[in-house]
């Protein structure tokens, strides 16, 4: 499924992150009596898909409450209102990285796990960051401040390699 993929992209480039990635081709995880083969070349053994099918679901809210919030960020009115969301934001990033740590994770997704985690809390840093010069009325250092492309690119392979291996197609 391409679309938590989408949906993060989307999200955090609401944020003033990085614009959504182009298109790329579609992963063909197939669940066989076998193991699966991630693109990468690790293979998620047929004892694992429930962890994967487990953390990709984790993914997918994680998805759904960073897009939720990023859309309240993008329909903010004044300084306050935009201060309130990015401490929301922040708040959103937090509890999704805390939500990754805490799964049961494959072993070959182990990497790409705790890269998204990482990620994950240093954007939640960014928009940390963020919330002083939104309450100054400093709209373009708040946006300067959530945007963190190489992180958020980060965060998009990860949860990339997780949707290839458990996503499905």
């Amino acid at each position: 499924m391409r679309r938590a993929i989408a949906l993060v992209a989307l999200a955090l480039a609401a944020c003033g992150g990085a614009k959504a990635p182009g298109e790329t081709p579609s992963a063909t995880a197939t669940a066989t009596a076998t193991a699966t083969a991630t693109p990468a070349g690790a293979a998620i053994a047929p004892a694992d898909q429930p962890a994967c099918t487990a953390l990709f679901a984790r993914l997918q809210r994680v998805t759904v409450a960073l897009s939720s919030s990023s859309e309240l960020i993008a329909q903010s009115e004044n300084q306050g209102d935009l201060s309130g969301r990015i401490a929301t934001e922040q708040q959103q990033l937090q509890r999704s990285a805390q939500l990754m740590d805490a799964a049961v994770v494959p072993a070959p997704l182990t990497g790409a796990n705790r890269r998204l985690v990482a990620a994950l809390r240093t954007y939640a840093r960014d928009f940390g960051r963020a919330k002083a010069p939104a309450k100054r009325g400093d709209f373009q250092a708040a946006v300067q401040a959530m945007t963190d492309k190489p992180t958020v690119d980060r965060m998009l392979a990860a949860a990339k390699a997780i949707e290839d291996a458990c996503g499905g197609g």
